[in-house]
Order: structure tokens, then sequence, then C-alpha cells
């Protein structure tokens, strides 16, 4: 079986990309499949904000992402320099910055590029969304 690493470069809520992706790796464990990690990067890094809220019955993609760690112990990388430029900040972030408060999202790790590409070195494809 394949060990998949999922880089996610689409924004939340451009066209059903995450609503494919969060598919894709469902289909993927599903079928015996590894999916090692999803790395979250420029606009994807908005995948990790924690002020999002749930809107009516629309795909609500935070908590699908949850569902995956959760669920399936899928490791969440989030990019942390296109995360900060994003405004998406951890405690570390928010304490230097002098910002208020962190809004990145339970579940999500924070990882530079470098990371991301280590862990290419263990997965057999990788998938774009």
């Amino acid at each position: 079986m394949a060990h998949y690493s999922i880089l996610v470069t689409s924004s939340p809520y451009e066209g059903q990309h995450a609503q494919r992706a969060v598919s894709f790796i469902n289909s993927a464990i599903a079928q015996g499949h590894t999916v090692n990690n999803v790395f979250f990067y420029g606009q994807g890094v908005h995948h990790a904000n924690g002020f999002m809220v749930e809107v009516g019955d629309e795909f609500y993609p935070l908590a699908a992402w949850q569902a995956l760690k959760n669920d399936h112990n899928v490791t969440l990388l989030l990019c942390i320099t296109a995360a900060v430029k994003r405004g998406i900040v951890g405690e570390q972030e928010a304490a230097s910055a002098g910002v208020s408060g962190a809004n990145v999202a339970e579940g999500f790790e924070q990882a530079g590029l470098g990371e991301f590409f280590t862990a290419l070195h263990d997965c057999d494809k990788v998938a774009q969304f």
C-alpha cells in the first residue's frame, strides 16, 4: 500500500478543494493506504485558523481536518512562515509580536518547509489540493 503526503495550497472556501482533499484522504485510508501528513502552505494555512466558525449546513473544513487528526492520527503540519505572514499565529508568535491571542486551531502543528521536505522521504506519493 502507498504512503501519501498531502499538500494543501488552496484556501478553505476556494471552490471545493478542501472537500475534495478530505474525501481523497478518507478514501485512501479506507483502501488501506497511509496518509503520513497534510502540509498547509500558502493560502492553505487559512485552514488552521481557529477563529473560523461553522456556518449553517456548509462544509466546515476545520472540523474535517480535526476529525482526520483524531480518527486516523493524520499529522497536520502548518507552514509557520506562510501562516504568520497571513495572521495565523501560535502562542509563541503571538507573544513575541505583541498580538493579543493565538489562533492556530487545535490539532495543527507548526513546521517549516524543510520539515515537510524531510517528511517526503517517507512517502511514495504526493497529492496537492
